[in-house]
């Protein structure tokens, strides 16, 4: 073989690599505080998915507060309390880091007698917070103390209402020793938790939070965790802990020129990581970092489902089990939510819940709009959807995702009407924060995406189903989505009013994707509802600016879809300094959606497609990402350079058929390829479809001639992590 064809022979098979240094890349994102944390929308924040700490100063003091997420009293979250440093002296100042890639936060605290140097994480087998201290100069005796918060109902003290007799629980009974101290919560109509803080010689603390029905059931969670810990060692726990994480990020990768928003982004994959685990509880909106809040359970009608977006696509499936086994788990609890004259044929949940799912839906009795609420329990089953799309499992979907599926659509079918026109029509439900109207487009788009996925799921199993004839007859004959000249109405008879921060009139659009911008008038339908929508931006929240990013970004709109999220991180009343989110109260889901909107600029599925830099910002020359999960179970890389897309992998888990679509490419050819040679079809212009077989996957490139770099971590312009951004100033200090 000649030397230019042994040349070109190693460009077509050239395989680009992906060579990320873990410990390297995630430095540049941790969080860094140049003082002391105060509060917490400063703090330092750790957790294991069930048992967490916000790391804070208050009172003078460095302290813990701790909290179990699945601890939950008469429906309701309640704090549990604060465990605080005893120094010596008067705590002067210090400093504070909290390392990604470790999941781990160190610091210093200055007294006017010496120093503490700190590290604290959550270990998850035990579950329990691990703190190690040292001290130095007149701070040699180092001890802990605890602080139990008042138990009182957080709704009630938000809200300054009165206390109930069953609502003045006791004081706890806290019992000090040498080895540590326990504390013991308990509640009048049943129900205790209890915390054994234990020290393991000078340095070394082990805290466990343990609930149960009783005192005695409660304190011995508590004491078998912390005993457990003693007994492995702070070596083998830190070993246990960094295994689990080091493990847990590569599952993808993303990077791009941006320093505020690709931290932004990695903070919140750890915050996922620290707030979620497969056989965890639901993550509500505290989850482990309890604060004061009027919000102390599970919201259906927006929450959960933005808490869990972000997960699909960045490839960590299994953390949303958290959410999807409890359903599993809680499916009776979803029918005895709707009357019993339905209880053969559908399921529902109501706006918000505890971990029990307990909320009843019933619409011919509904005395308030949340009463009206019917879709939040379908919202939910869309993610259920993807979790199984994105796996292609189908024992998951014939056991799991479709007899739920078809409760939760059997609901509505229970309700629809058939009208004069011959259409299926809605009678009054609520679309959530809006108005309760007829044929309310979020429900019309829940029902219709809802009818649509259940004769694709009956077809592909091979089920002889026998509503098939009326799921068919209802989606072909449903009431078209209500508009008007400004786009997409609340409902029929509801025109759009004013600009509102939820968009729950929009599903359609996003994320039912139902409304698609590849044709011309869906496409006018998306931009007319989008603009009068965002008409006046002063009435949204953050949430409202991550789901604009989203649906800017289906349009292709990169530019505008930073600008919202930029939008999002300028204004400090909708983000905290640790990039926590609060408006009247905690709320997790705002953070978490960002993140999901973010990954809607590197790759999208819809319309049968996967759509790889569908939406890049003009001035983002240069971006990659590794592993990316996509609908049909594909694994999708692909690396921008020069402001174009430089290559595309993808992997095939299961075999489904694979289009995708490169807005930057004209024609695409076969650089490598594992498995049988693909063949590849062109449909059009930067649009092909690829026959690719279970486990192949193929590398494309816009031609065969030029190499193909690797994934490497993105230059940041400035190299610089703004994040905790303090109100006074004080910021990170990169290294």
């Amino acid at each position: 073989m000649t030397a230019p064809s042994l040349l070109a022979l190693l460009l077509v098979l050239q395989t680009p690599a992906t060579r990320v240094d873990w410990p390297v890349f995630l430095a540049r994102h941790d969080l860094v505080w140049n003082r002391l944390p105060t509060g917490w929308g400063e703090s330092a924040f750790i957790g294991n998915g069930r048992l967490g700490a916000t790391i804070d100063v208050q009172g003078g003091a460095l302290g813990w507060t701790i909290n179990r997420t699945d601890f939950v009293h008469d429906q309701s979250r309640f704090p549990i309390g604060r465990v605080v440093l005893k120094t010596t002296g008067t705590v002067q100042g210090g400093d504070a880091r909290l390392t990604l890639w470790d999941a781990e936060a160190s610091g210093t605290v200055t007294t006017d007698r010496g120093a503490v140097r700190w590290r604290s994480f959550t270990a998850a087998a035990p579950s329990v917070i691990v703190i190690v201290l040292e001290g130095g100069g007149g701070e040699g005796h180092l001890d802990l103390d605890w602080l139990p918060a008042e138990p009182r109902p957080p709704r009630k003290v938000a809200r300054k209402e009165a206390f109930a007799p069953e609502d003045l629980h006791p004081p706890p009974t806290v019992t000090r020793s040498p080895a540590g101290l326990t504390s013991v919560q308990t509640f009048i109509n049943g129900g205790a938790h209890a915390e054994s803080i234990r020290r393991a010689g000078a340095r070394v603390f082990y805290i466990a939070i343990g609930r149960g029905n009783t005192e005695r059931d409660a304190l011995t969670e508590a004491r078998a965790a912390t005993n457990e810990a003693a007994r492995l060692g702070v070596a083998r726990l830190t070993a246990a802990h960094r295994k689990w994480w080091h493990a847990y990020y590569p599952a993808s990768f993303l990077t791009f020129p941006d320093a505020r928003l690709e931290a932004y982004y990695w903070i919140q994959i750890y915050k996922l990581g620290s707030a979620m685990r497969p056989d965890g509880p639901i993550l509500d909106l505290n989850g482990p970092w309890f604060n004061a809040t009027p919000w102390p359970a599970i919201w259906w009608n927006l929450n959960i489902q933005l808490t869990y977006s972000p997960l699909f696509r960045a490839n960590r499936l299994d953390l949303a089990e958290s959410l999807f086994r409890n359903l599993d788990q809680s499916r009776q609890a979803l029918i005895d939510n709707v009357p019993a004259r339905l209880r053969g044929d559908a399921a529902a949940i109501g706006r918000s819940s505890g971990p029990d799912l307990v909320r009843p839906v019933d619409l011919a009795t509904a005395q308030s709009d949340a009463a009206h609420e019917v879709g939040d329990l379908p919202w939910t089953m869309y993610y259920y959807w993807l979790h199984y799309r994105y796996q292609m499992d189908d024992r998951m979907l014939r056991e799991r995702v479709y007899p739920l599926l078809k409760r939760a659509i059997g609901n509505y079918l229970a309700y629809v009407e058939r009208g004069d026109d011959g259409r299926w029509h809605l009678p009054p439900t609520h679309s959530p924060e809006l108005a309760t109207v007829p044929d309310a487009n979020y429900d019309l788009a829940l029902l219709r995406w809802g009818l649509e996925t259940l004769i694709a799921s009956a077809e592909r199993l091979g089920l002889a189903e026998p509503l098939l004839p009326r799921w068919r007859d209802v989606l072909a004959n449903l009431a078209p989505f209500p508009t008007d000249s400004a786009g997409l109405m609340v409902g029929r008879g509801r025109p759009w009013q004013q600009s509102h921060r939820h968009y729950s009139h929009l599903l359609a659009i996003y994320p039912l994707r139902l409304i698609t911008p590849d044709r011309p008038d869906q496409r006018a339908l998306i931009e007319t509802s989008l603009a009068t929508w965002e008409r006046d931006i002063s009435l949204f929240r953050g949430y409202s600016f991550t789901g604009g990013a989203a649906m800017h970004a289906l349009l292709g709109h990169g530019d505008v879809a930073l600008a919202r999220l930029n939008q999002y991180l300028d204004a400090p009343r909708y983000m905290e300094p640790n990039t926590f989110y609060a408006e009247a109260g905690p709320v997790i889901e705002t953070p978490l959606s960002a993140a999901a909107s973010i990954q809607e600029l590197f790759l999208q599925d819809w319309g049968g497609a996967l759509r790889v830099f569908p939406a890049v910002p003009s001035g983002w020359a240069d971006a990659a990402f590794d592993h990316l999960r996509a609908d049909g179970a594909f694994i999708v890389s692909a690396l921008r350079h020069g402001g174009r897309t430089a290559w595309v992998r993808i992997e095939s888990l299961t075999a489904e058929p694979c289009r995708v679509v490169v807005p930057d490419w004209d024609t695409a050819v076969v650089r490598a390829h594992t498995g049988p040679a693909p063949l590849v079809t062109q449909r059009g212009a930067g649009d092909f479809v690829i026959e690719l077989g279970k486990g192949a996957s193929v590398v494309l490139a816009p031609d065969a001639a030029a190499l193909l770099p690797d994934v490497n971590p993105v230059t940041l312009p400035s190299g610089r992590n703004p994040f905790p951004i303090l109100k006074d100033g004080l910021g990170t200090s990169q290294p």
